[in-house]
């Protein structure tokens, strides 16, 4: 009897111990750079973000799960013409959110290397998203910034109008904050 009271208490002190993970989102109205080229000229746009989580463990980082939901209909391509095609060839009236689900996540070089499934036009295909923390950080945190990196074939989605002028890479890249969700 007291060897199943000494288990009981074991897990029961590891159960009601302090949690493995925080969760985080972006804030409200984040806008999510990204930068495509038009007959060999960079241009940038904005996907908006409309709701996010990132569920980060600090005890074991690579248990991490992140998810975020952009909104087509809000977003830009820096000028209202390139606005308008990028809504057309991305079917946004019929698909308006793109949503990116991490699947693994691995620490390595100091930085997070997270594979996730990018759905766009109801399409989903792996993309690798880089992930550097740009300040120290632990599970009292407020805040976290760290920089993104990332780049994926929009044709793979079925999203090819336009090219070859419009070309077929688009490469994100930002600084972005989290807050500690509430």
């Amino acid at each position: 009897m007291a060897r199943f009271a000494l288990n009981f208490l074991f897990i029961l002190c590891v159960l009601s111990g302090p949690t493995l993970s925080e969760d985080y989102q972006l804030p409200q109205d984040t806008d999510v750079k990204f930068k495509y080229y038009v007959a060999g000229l960079p241009f940038e746009g904005e996907f908006k973000v409309i709701k996010s989580k990132f569920d980060i463990n600090f005890r074991d980082p690579v248990k991490s799960v992140f998810s975020v939901n952009f909104d087509l209909m809000q977003s830009n391509a820096g000028f209202p013409l390139a606005t308008k095609a990028m809504k057309h060839v991305l079917d946004a009236y019929r698909f308006p959110n793109v949503v990116f689900e991490s699947e693994t996540v691995e620490f390595k070089d100091e930085k997070f290397n997270v594979v996730g499934f990018l759905e766009i036009r109801n399409v989903s295909k792996p993309v690798n998203l880089i992930v550097t923390v740009l300040e120290n950080y632990s599970s009292a945190s407020e805040k976290i910034r760290f920089s993104i990196r990332s780049s994926f074939n929009r044709r793979q989605f079925g999203a090819d109008g336009y090219y070859p002028l419009v070309h077929d890479a688009i490469i994100i890249k930002d600084v972005l904050t989290l807050n500690k969700s509430q």
